[in-house]
């Protein structure tokens, strides 16, 4: 049986104001500086947990936050970008906006 991907999450904030909030509900020892990423650009991101990611991205708009989405698979996976990806999952309709079809709120889906 296929074992199930594991990930680690990664947040990036845009401002001053969205580094507060994250930086509220992560604390400071799970601050990462110079990160390499997929796309060789070294970032400062906080690691955090896929359900903060999901509770922060679905109240975005409410808190006036802005912020990437990263993630890694482990143990060694490269670090890289799925704002774009993430955004394309959960749509505001609960259906993806590659296929049309229903997507159930799953976070590790990859």
């Amino acid at each position: 049986m296929a074992q199930k991907r594991q990930y680690e999450w990664f947040l990036e904030p845009r401002d001053s104001h969205t580094n507060e909030v994250i930086s509220r509900n992560v604390g400071a020892e799970n601050f990462c500086e110079e990160l390499l990423c997929r796309d060789g650009q070294r970032r400062n991101l906080w690691r955090c947990l896929s359900g903060l990611v999901f509770m922060l991205w679905a109240s975005r708009h409410d808190l006036g936050i802005k912020f990437r989405i990263f993630n890694r698979e482990l143990p060694n996976g490269e670090i890289r970008d799925i704002t774009d990806w993430y955004r394309s999952m959960h749509a505001k309709n609960g259906r993806s906006k590659r296929n049309g079809r229903k997507m159930m709120p799953s976070i590790n889906r990859i």
